[in-house]
């Protein structure tokens, strides 16, 4: 007796259909979670609760000397903003999803250095203070958004005419 799988587990044209679906839904995700997080930067609580990781960030802690923290967070809201609608706008036009997928990759490799230079570790489970989870979801994030970069760098790329 022989076991075949099912049609569904070997329809490729099925398989390709549920990727594009996890790409949209990864990418309207990823507008979401920036364009909201960005708005709240324009917040008091939003700027009071990033200080302490901006202050004690060697890559950020110097802009606190030329800025107040509330005009930082305002700025760093423009720039989530910006990417959120540029990322949103990549599916119309693909270069605009590279250049906000770039600027959503720095992003998150600036709030994943915070992990680094910014948090205490504890010695006890989760190991880090309060402000590590926060900012460990941000692996997702990036990954996400390097996923919308590369796509939309690749459907940019197919469209040149050959040379």
């Amino acid at each position: 007796m022989t076991i075949t799988a099912p049609r569904v587990a070997t329809d490729s044209e099925l398989a390709r259909k549920v990727e594009k679906a996890g790409f949209l839904i990864a990418r309207i995700g990823l507008v979401v979670t920036i364009g909201w997080i960005g708005a709240t930067k324009f917040t008091v609580a939003e700027s009071q609760a990033i200080e302490p990781l901006v202050s004690r960030s060697p890559f950020l802690g110097w802009l606190l000397d030329l800025v107040e923290i509330r005009s930082l967070s305002a700025v760093f809201g423009v720039i989530e903003i910006v990417a959120a609608v540029l990322i949103a706008l990549g599916l119309v036009r693909e270069i605009f999803g590279v250049i906000g997928g770039l600027i959503a990759i720095g992003l998150f490799l600036t709030t994943i250095s915070f992990l680094f230079t910014s948090t205490d570790y504890e010695h006890s489970v989760p190991f880090l203070s309060a402000a590590g989870p926060f900012i460990i979801k941000d692996i997702v994030l990036l990954g996400a958004s390097i996923i919308i970069f590369a796509g939309s760098w690749l459907r940019l790329l197919d469209k040149r005419p050959a040379a």
